[in-house]
């Protein structure tokens, strides 16, 4: 026999025989599944219904205690001349009043007052029915009662006048097709509520007559029905599970049963079934095929990866093979596919990775090209620097001289490349030309000012949506500060006391939105003789050590009332020193400003 008659034998063989027991099995797991599932929704059906009924009594047990302090009742039970006609209308408007099925009062004797369903009846001894003589005994009884067909779960409540006991009250609601209803909704399992062998209520749901739904589940026995029976329902198979009624007198017959469709619950395993049946034949057909097939195709996946090693080798690194044959001609096209995706994205990076270094150039370029290259401020003796990230952020600070004073500004832009160093020489320019133009008006004007340029160049020109934050700070040789704009805490040195102060930077980001002018208010910090004042990014704040945890500001702080005393070019230096050794490799720019106030009278000295 030919190699390919062999091939096409055995593969054959092969998928029906596995096609065949796959589908069988599914079938069988599915149907013995779909039993499993109804037989525990059954359990949690009745579960359910016992619970409902539970609530009911509850219920029910409420409204007869509410109504048994009814005056109006008590009355009409404990006054002896009281007419029958009073006594019913008495019980019928509270009937109404609680909408219960059943109500009945008799006298303390247990002898029938009233029954609102039998206006005539009167005088009879109820006291023999064990819901009536435990109500006396007790103050309060439940049960489940019967009346030819029909079921009703009743509460009765002794009526006591002073500690007499006068009569009892009796209220009850018919168990109906409503709440047979209510029951399937709620649980998803139609319910039937047998009275000697009769539906005394059923869910609409279920299929056929009343009299075949009696006749398919009166023959059940509680020992059958301890587990779920198959019955026959106007021609369905059901699952019926078969549960006690809570309540009912002994010699009574009332019993609850629980029912799921058969039919309808198997329905997605038979289409599920019959789906893998003709997924089977399907799967034979397309394997005689890919016998056939198969010879004539093994060598076809090999060229094709020769040919692929050709355009390698001739430069051309964005070829691939189409993946065929085997799995293991398959693996080799893979590997041979990522290798040369391995190749072409070297090169991609390497190109991405030149242009990245210009651009991380150019940007630090604008960054550091823009700084004050003094610090000439009178009154002042000031130290900075800023130390960039290997990925440029958006750090700004300036010293201004200016008339009347000298401007002072730090910042920081959000994200981080060039786009947020164009964005940090927008500031500086807008900053710079407004301080010069307009030295004595209040940091909070030239900061709406500011922001209306950088709103319109980032939203409108950038197409972006960073922000910048920024405070300003207009200092007078008095040592008067009046500064305006959010950004991180100004940190002031008391020289006089040796300790930080914490001094908040109130107001709104720049470039967030278009008018910040009612959010923007100027505040003022005087410094003494000796006190330093400390200007910092987030770069020294956010460090993060090799554990991710942040350097915050206490160090910062601590740093700066151990060298508070010393000079600015000192306390500069161990800031730094120690945010350092906290982050290795920073991973934003880190500016820092310090600078100690002088009074005149302390320069003249």
């Amino acid at each position: 026999m030919r190699f390919r008659s062999l091939l096409l034998l055995g593969v054959v063989a092969l998928i029906a025989g596995s096609l065949g027991g796959t589908v069988l099995l599914v079938a069988a797991v599915l149907h013995a599944s779909a039993r499993t599932e109804i037989a525990a929704d059954l359990s949690r059906g009745r579960d359910a219904f016992l619970e409902l009924k539970a609530q009911r009594d509850a219920r029910r047990r409420s409204e007869t205690r509410v109504v048994a302090e009814e005056p109006r009742l008590k009355a009409v039970v404990a006054t002896e001349d009281v007419s029958q006609e009073t006594t019913f209308g008495v019980a019928y408007e509270l009937r109404k009043a609680v909408g219960s099925d059943l109500f009945l009062l008799t006298d303390g004797d247990g002898r029938l007052l009233a029954d609102v369903l039998d206006p005539t009846a009167q005088g009879y001894d109820l006291k023999e029915i064990p819901l009536v003589a435990a109500a006396l005994v007790q103050g309060e009884s439940s049960a489940v009662w019967t009346q030819g067909a029909r079921v009703y779960e009743v509460e009765a409540r002794r009526l006591s006048f002073g500690a007499t006991a006068v009569g009892v009250l009796v209220l009850g609601d018919e168990l109906d097709d409503a709440e047979a209803d209510r029951v399937a909704r709620v649980t998803g399992c139609e319910a039937v509520v047998l009275q000697g062998g009769v539906p005394a209520a059923a869910s609409r749901s279920l299929p056929g007559s009343r009299e075949s739904l009696g006749s398919a589940l009166g023959g059940i026995s509680a020992a059958e029905a301890a587990a779920p029976v198959e019955v026959l329902i106007g021609g369905a198979r059901h699952l019926a599970l078969w549960a006690p009624m809570p309540g009912v007198q002994q010699g009574v017959d009332v019993r609850l049963v629980m029912l799921r469709s058969l039919d309808q619950a198997l329905l997605p395993a038979v289409t599920i079934s019959r789906r893998l049946y003709g997924f089977a034949l399907l799967s034979l057909a397309a394997g005689v095929i890919l016998a056939v097939l198969l010879s004539k195709r093994l060598s076809r996946p090999l060229d094709a990866l020769v040919d692929l090693t050709r355009q390698l080798a001739a430069g051309a690194l964005d070829a691939r093979t189409v993946l065929a044959g085997p799995v293991e001609v398959q693996v080799l096209g893979q590997a041979m596919n990522r290798m040369a995706g391995e190749l072409e994205a070297s090169r991609e990076a390497l190109v991405a990775k030149e242009r990245l270094e210009q651009e991380l150039e150019i940007s630090t370029r604008i960054q550091t090209s823009i700084l004050p290259r003094s610090f000439d401020v009178d009154g002042l003796e000031v130290a900075a620097q800023m130390i960039t990230a290997a990925e440029v952020g958006g750090d700004y600070m300036d010293v201004i001289p200016a008339r009347g004073g000298t401007w002072i500004a730090i910042g920081d832009v959000a994200g981080h490349g060039l786009r947020s160093g164009l964005v940090m020489i927008m500031l500086q320019s807008a900053v710079s030309a407004l301080a010069r133009e307009q030295p004595l008006s209040p940091p909070s004007e030239l900061l709406r000012a500011v922001n209306r340029v950088l709103y319109d160049n980032i939203r409108n020109r950038l197409g972006n949506d960073e922000h910048v934050t920024l405070t300003l700070l207009r200092y007078r040789r008095d040592g008067l500060f009046t500064f305006a704009g959010a950004h991180e805490e100004i940190l002031v040195y008391r020289a006089a006391t040796g300790k930080c102060e914490l001094i908040p930077t109130p107001g709104p980001w720049v470039g967030a939105i278009e008018d910040i002018g009612a959010v923007t208010v100027d505040s003022r910090l005087q410094l003494e003789d000796g006190d330093v004042m400390v200007l910092y990014t987030d770069g020294i704040t956010e460090a993060r050590n090799e554990a991710g945890k942040l350097y915050g500001l206490d160090p910062l702080v601590a740093a700066i009332e151990a060298h508070g005393a010393e000079p600015v070019d000192r306390i500069r230096d161990e800031i730094l020193v120690g945010v350092a050794e906290w982050a290795v490799t920073p991973e934003d720019d880190v500016t820092l400003l310090v600078m100690r106030y002088r009074s005149p009278q302390t320069r003249l000295a």
